[in-house]
């Protein structure tokens, strides 16, 4: 925040006594500005889209809307608000729906005055480094990408493993929650896996438009049928979900998936993709496209082997060796196995480790809650917040993805790619 610069907060509240008293303990902090007060959930959404507020502190019961629903609403409009939930209840279920809905922080009633402060720097930090959203989605009808403006591409981040089984599908929908939570920037979620994809049941998202609305309509394809056809999930992360099931999933093509990552590259800051564990066309075409492969292994021979082998391929197909990051997950000291052993034997660093929690997270496969959401103190979600982190500072490959060269990208699968050309 630059000198001078003040935060900007709107008070939302159906006791207006409460809203007076926030007021007031906010009226002496010099970098703190109450710009808005609102009664209800309704008001606030049209306030907020009216005065862009930097923070948003909610109140969790409201009649006629309340601050979860509204919360969902006004970080639709506009992502980069950050909002700090109040309840006089403190229990976790509260917790769980706030941060499903978008929240930042939860705060309990009463609210201490050195509490309400912190987090409102707090979570005032956290946006700091990036840009606003209002600029990109104003009324003048300036859409990004439009005639004159520059359009900056997204990161497309490939979770693989060549072996299955390993966890892609659990990692990749929680690494993108994690990132839409740590950067509060658009994030798309890809089930590459149209054969047997498994997000629907992770996300526990239904709906009844899938890739294969999109896959059948290829050359109408723009971002309205996009974003159409994409689910959102509470954590305001859009995901695409597979087909459900496996003859339709057969109809989508390697060109249809890298039809549809190159538009979602151009739509969102980061886009990831749950990519599924075979060599064929469709998972070439997203590993070709990705900035980073996230490549998943376990303390498991045939796991290592696997590995190995996709390593030995990666070179084959010339990808950049800081393009493919080898993350262990499943990491136990039970095994047998140290990782130690198997960065000598494949000559290659693993970046970074997951641990073993498989009764937790099986547990929120069931419920439908994302690990991240559901038990964020968790150790696992520290890995998976480090992993994001990670995926976060690093820079862009060398080589801008897409660019291998495009008739072998698209002829005959992975061998006819390696065959030495005469």
């Amino acid at each position: 925040m630059s000198e001078g610069e003040k935060i900007r907060v709107m008070i939302v509240d159906d006791i207006v006594d409460t809203r007076d008293q926030l007021e007031k303990l906010l009226f002496f902090e010099k970098d703190i500005d109450v710009i808005a007060k609102a009664g209800n959930g309704r008001e606030a959404i049209a306030m907020a889209k009216q005065y862009h507020p930097d923070v948003v502190l909610m109140d969790i019961n409201m009649p006629d809307m309340d601050g979860i629903a509204a919360t969902e609403a006004i970080l639709t409009q506009d992502p980069s608000i950050q909002v700090i939930i109040m309840s006089v209840q403190g229990e976790t279920d509260y917790l769980r729906r706030a941060m499903l809905a978008g929240a930042r922080e939860f705060l309990t009633k009463p609210i201490s005055a050195d509490d309400l402060y912190k987090s409102i720097r707090h979570v005032h930090r956290l946006a700091a480094t990036r840009p606003r959203a209002v600029a990109a989605t104003s009324d003048s009808g300036g859409a990004s990408g439009g005639a004159g403006g520059s359009v900056s591409e997204g990161q497309i981040i490939a979770v693989f493993s060549p072996k299955g089984g390993v966890g892609t599908s659990s990692i990749a929908a929680n690494l993108a929650v994690a990132l839409r939570q740590m950067t509060n920037k658009k994030v798309a979620l890809l089930d590459a896996n149209v054969i047997f994809g498994d997000l629907s049941v992770i996300l526990n998202l239904r709906s009844d438009k899938t890739i294969i609305d999109i896959a059948t309509r290829i050359d109408d394809m723009d971002r309205e049928l996009l974003n159409d056809v994409m689910a959102t999930h509470t954590s305001q992360v859009k995901v695409l979900l597979a087909p459900p099931d496996p003859q339709r999933g057969e109809l989508v093509t390697s060109d249809h998936i890298r039809a549809i990552l190159d538009l979602m590259r151009r739509e969102f800051d980061y886009v990831v993709v749950d990519t599924p564990a075979s060599f064929q066309d469709r998972s070439l075409a997203v590993l070709d496209m990705a900035n980073r492969i996230v490549t998943l292994m376990t303390l498991e021979m045939h796991c290592i082997r696997n590995i190995k082998l996709f390593l030995e391929v990666a070179d084959l197909l010339e990808y950049p060796h800081e393009k493919v990051m080898l993350v262990l997950n499943k990491a136990s000291n039970r095994t047998g196995i140290r990782a130690e052993d198997v960065e000598k034997n494949i000559q290659r660093k693993v970046s970074l480790q997951i641990g073993d929690a498989g009764q937790d997270m099986t547990f929120s496969i069931n419920q439908g809650v994302p690990l991240v959401i559901g038990k964020p103190t968790h150790q696992i979600v520290r890995d998976v917040v480090a992993l994001a982190k990670e995926l976060v500072t690093v820079t862009k490959a060398a080589e801008t993805p897409g660019q291998q060269a495009a008739p072998d990208q698209k002829s005959g699968g992975l061998f006819s790619r390696l065959i030495p050309k005469r």
